[in-house]
């Protein structure tokens, strides 16, 4: 499937080339790193250049659906509340949302019930897995029994990597240290599941070098972009670092489009655009990024990838 998806990306990003169109104007993307909420879970709040999220979380839904639409985003990862995810599924007009399972769900579920869940095909994504946040890693037996299921079902696993937003530790997380976010800490789940595919969110952040070399040794370990590519000068420094070390280190095929537009669906144009002024990055290098490295990992049909690409 990855030449016939490479292949059919590549024509399309010369036709988009041709007519003047930037690829994301024109053709499909997939965007593994999205968040949903409720009014219990919901926060209003300034981004880092002074920009305010929506008022209420229906209108944060309805802004970040927009966006959806504006930017051909064909598919969307969503995790959040269990509520709230279930809430956002049932209002995807458009049939555009996979839904992910937080790991703030725990406490909802079993492990007997995940599975029942995954026996029907209502998980989709186990993630996003916010283990730093707890003072934890993947490799916390808390998380054995669902990661034996995801590998059994073929379920992925996106699991937060790098730190969090600046004084997380006094805000909420007192048991989350930076170091929690190095993705070497992962290492012996791989080979304990070693066909559980994974894919590292943020792609490391301040731990890219850690993160791409992760990726090097084990070849079902994709990363997403998220934070990297809007948040801070910072994490669009460790993103870009990570992005030149990904093409150089010839691994660029198992990076995949994640915004983690969190309250702000303004980040996924502000994520795109990023993307987009790289000049280090080919055109059909984005292309992969925005859509074919996701294709290829959610393992879509010939007639899926057409379908987005009509």
């Amino acid at each position: 499937m990855q030449k016939r998806v490479g292949a059919f990306g590549f024509i399309l990003s010369m036709l988009s080339l041709a007519f003047g169109v930037s690829a994301q104007d024109r053709l499909p993307v997939i965007d593994m790193h999205l968040h949903s909420y409720d009014d219990s879970s919901y926060f209003v709040a300034p981004d880092q250049r002074g920009e305010m999220a929506p008022p209420s979380a229906s209108a944060h839904f309805d802004a970040t659906y927009a966006s959806l639409r504006e930017h051909n985003i064909v598919l969307g990862v969503v995790s959040g509340s269990t509520s709230s995810e279930e809430d956002w599924l049932a209002r995807d007009a458009d049939g555009r949302l996979l839904r992910g399972f937080s790991s703030s769900n725990l406490g909802d579920w079993n492990p007997e019930a995940f599975e029942a869940l995954a026996r029907e095909g209502g998980v989709d994504v186990f993630g996003e897995i916010g283990a730093f946040y707890r003072g934890m890693t993947l490799a916390d037996p808390l998380f054995d029994p669902y990661l034996k299921i995801c590998e059994e079902y073929g379920i992925p696993v996106a699991y937060h990597t790098g730190g969090g937003p600046p004084g997380i530790t006094y805000r909420g997380a007192p048991n989350a240290r930076v170091d929690h976010g190095n993705p070497l800490h992962i290492e012996d789940v791989l080979v304990k599941y070693p066909k559980l595919k994974i894919y590292l969110m943020h792609a490391g952040e301040a731990f890219y070098e850690e993160a791409a070399r992760l990726m090097m040794g084990y070849s079902q370990v994709y990363a997403d972009l998220g934070v990297v590519l809007w948040a801070h000068p910072a994490t669009q420094y460790y993103g870009e670092e990570f992005l030149r070390r990904a093409k150089r280190f010839g691994i660029l095929d198992r990076v995949m489009f994640g915004s983690d537009q969190m309250v702000w669906p303004h980040a996924i144009k502000d994520s795109i655009d990023h993307l987009e002024s790289l000049d280090f990055l080919a055109e059909q290098d984005r292309r992969d990024i925005l859509y074919n490295n996701a294709a290829r990992f959610l393992g879509l049909t010939e007639e899926q990838i057409a379908e987005h690409h009509q």
